[in-house]
């Protein structure tokens, strides 16, 4: 075949034989009358009279393209020919041939041909054929890109969670230690002497174990399956709150799904409570929910009247008062005519990832959704500096394929995805969890995910009304994290895109803060910072960690300045301290050095602090070189311990 691409603008050369081109006038009458047979015998007579006759080899494409018994092979034989013979033949010979390679999984091939037909535009009959060639002629081009680039996939099963029966609807807890899912199990009921079959859905939480794997479920307890369907779960960054959905069938016989929530409080789930009137609607499915960081946003599905399509994703927003607004659609650069279901925000509060595909409707059409490869398909979008979401993208081949990929999540690392499937092969069977690594390109915002307590050093008690600060050390701005007043566990998660200073704050305690370090930083566990705070007491020396000066140095870099900063904040919230800055060193080196090293590095520490604004009044300091130890020098961790920056209370 001559390249498609070689087509002008010369006619097809007229037949020299008069016979052969009667034949072909009737043929094509017999043709608008589906009249087959008599055409396709005129067309062969007409071929053995005229062997170069373009049209006649078009028209016998055309009759095995729309005959009942649809030739493809016989169809895209005639074609090819028709279009060797003469480029110009009939534009519509480029759409059928298109159509023939698009079901064939030639794609390259179908690209080619849909484009030629779209170029001659005033030779297309209808906008019909002109819309049917356009979507087609960006679905293979899509295909043949995207096949031809696959990206990264490896997946494994998640041992625990998958078993021989299907498990779908996961989440894993955002400090990876427990798996929340769906698993179909059988139920026998008993009829007499006789029982049958059906399989409901159990709520199912795992626990990791120390190996890496899951163990293999339990359901979970009261107040959770009550209901034959349950699941669908999200939970916040702290583990305390969970969002899921349960399905109850109405007086009406019909099977509602609404979203609920339960705490975690003393040791134990409270009792469920649905969402509510903005939330959840009478007569709609609400379902699948996915919460923000900061608890604040809730993404979920729902098949309410007024979307975009079918099944649709909205969200709500929480007050300061735990009231959730009316939900309000996504709108329609991430909603289609089709379907959008399986929504997941990651830790980053910014990286969407949801599942689309198309629908047919109740008037026997069908609808559109993003463009994919079959089935339901995974997509991902991210929230720019504006607050709008970028245009979706595919997440890519064979991630997804021609079958259904849902029940897709991304750990907080962004390093490892999670998909259900019953198509990918080596899980235990049926619906399986898989794990794998997630290519560069659909990896979520870098996070640093931080927790842990805030404990009274010298009884181990839970410090009320502490206050525990995130500080951005190039933006300066400060991150609010909730401390728990029952357990004085706190936990956060933000975008790590610098180093930050973590402090802890309590009226009448002393100050204690922690640097973290971007690059010092792995993202595959959070990281943990337990404090232990101290009362304020005159008399008492108290470590202001992370002030680190190079070997025989004084100087402060930048760390060392952000710390003092915040350590200037705290006196200024205690207006009445007067302290003294104290230097310390261990026992390397000449003892007379040390002394004066430690009294410069003191000072460099007492004069940004005046820089800062303290006033010179209620600040002092001195270097006290080797002579109080508060660990032995004998190890390098004592060593450690006794190279610091103290401040002593002189008044309060």
């Amino acid at each position: 075949m001559i390249p498609v691409f070689a087509q002008d603008a010369r006619p097809c050369d007229p037949p020299n034989s008069k016979k052969a081109e009667k034949l072909v006038k009737q043929a094509r009458e017999d043709i608008k009358v589906r009249k087959f047979m008599p055409a396709n015998a005129a067309l062969k007579e007409a071929i053995e009279l005229e062997p170069d006759y373009a049209e006649a080899y078009y028209l016998l494409g055309l009759i095995n393209v729309k005959r009942i018994d649809y030739n493809v092979k016989a169809a895209e034989t005639y074609l090819s020919k028709a279009i060797e013979l003469c480029p110009q033949v009939d534009v519509y010979a480029y759409y059928y041939l298109g159509d023939i390679y698009f079901g064939a999984k030639k794609y390259d091939l179908a690209v080619k041909h849909f484009k030629e037909f779209l170029k001659d535009v005033d030779k297309i009959k209808n906008d019909k054929d002109y819309n049917d060639a356009s979507e087609k002629y960006n679905t293979v081009r899509f295909f043949d890109k995207s096949l031809n680039a696959p990206v990264p996939f490896d997946p494994k099963p998640v041992r625990g969670v998958s078993s021989p029966l299907d498990e779908y609807l996961a989440i894993i807890s955002p400090d990876n230690e427990m798996a929340l899912y769906t698993r179909k199990i059988e139920y026998r009921q008993k009829a007499g002497w006789e029982s049958s079959a059906k399989y409901i859905e159990r709520f199912v939480f795992s626990k990791r174990l120390p190996n890496g794997d899951f163990d293999n479920g339990e359901f979970m307890p009261y107040p959770f399956n009550q209901q034959n369907n349950e699941g669908g779960a999200t939970l916040t960054i702290d583990n305390r709150e969970l969002f899921y959905t349960v399905c109850k069938t109405n007086t009406s016989n019909y099977l509602n799904c609404d979203i609920y929530t339960s705490k975690f409080e003393g040791g134990q789930w409270s009792e469920i409570k649905n969402l509510g009137a903005n939330v959840n609607m009478p007569d709609n499915w609400e379902t699948q929910p996915t919460v923000s960081s900061d608890g604040k946003t809730l993404y979920f599905v729902s098949d309410r009247k007024g979307g975009q399509g079918g099944y649709d994703l909205y969200k709500t927003t929480r007050d300061s008062n735990g009231v959730w607004s009316k939900a309000v659609n996504l709108g329609n650069a991430i909603n289609t005519p089709g379907n959008e279901r399986s929504p997941f925000i990651h830790t980053d509060s910014q990286t969407l990832y949801f599942a689309s595909g198309d629908r047919e409707g109740d008037d026997g059409q069908y609808y559109k959704g993003h463009q994919g490869f079959g089935g339901y398909d995974i997509f991902y979008t991210k929230m720019n500096d504006k607050g709008v979401w970028e245009k979706p993208k595919n997440i890519g081949f064979p991630i997804n394929t021609e079958a259904d990929e849902a029940s897709f999540f991304v750990s907080t690392d962004g390093k490892t995805a999670y998909v259900a499937s019953n198509k990918i092969k080596g899980g235990p069977g049926g619906w399986d969890l898989y794990y794998f690594e997630l290519y560069p390109e659909a990896r979520p915002e870098k996070v640093l995910f931080v927790k842990g307590e805030v404990k009274q050093q010298d009884n181990n008690e839970v410090v009320t009304e502490a206050r525990v600060e995130l500080k951005n050390a190039v933006t300066r701005k400060v991150t609010q994290i909730p401390v728990n007043k029952e357990t004085g566990q706190y936990v956060a998660a933000i975008k790590f895109d610098a180093d930050y200073i973590l402090t802890v704050k309590k009226d009448d305690f002393a100050y204690e803060s922690k640097y973290i370090s971007e690059k010092d930083t792995a993202f595959e566990k959070p990281v943990a910072v337990d404090f232990e705070v101290k009362p304020i007491e005159k008399g008492k020396s108290y470590r202001i960690n992370d002030i680190n000066f190079e070997t025989d140095k004084y100087d402060l870099n930048n760390q060392a300045k952000l710390i003092i900063e915040e350590f200037a904040s705290f006196m200024n919230d205690n207006p009445h301290l007067e302290v003294e800055i104290q230097g310390h060193t261990d026992n390397v080196g000449n003892p007379d050095y040390n002394l004066f090293l430690s009294d410069d590095r003191a000072r460099a520490v007492y004069d940004y602090l005046l820089k800062v604004g303290i006033d010179k009044k209620r600040v002092s300091f001195k270097g006290y070189g080797i002579t109080r130890p508060i660990e032995t020098n004998a190890t390098e961790a004592g060593r450690a311990r006794n190279r610091r920056t103290e401040f002593y209370i002189i008044n309060k």
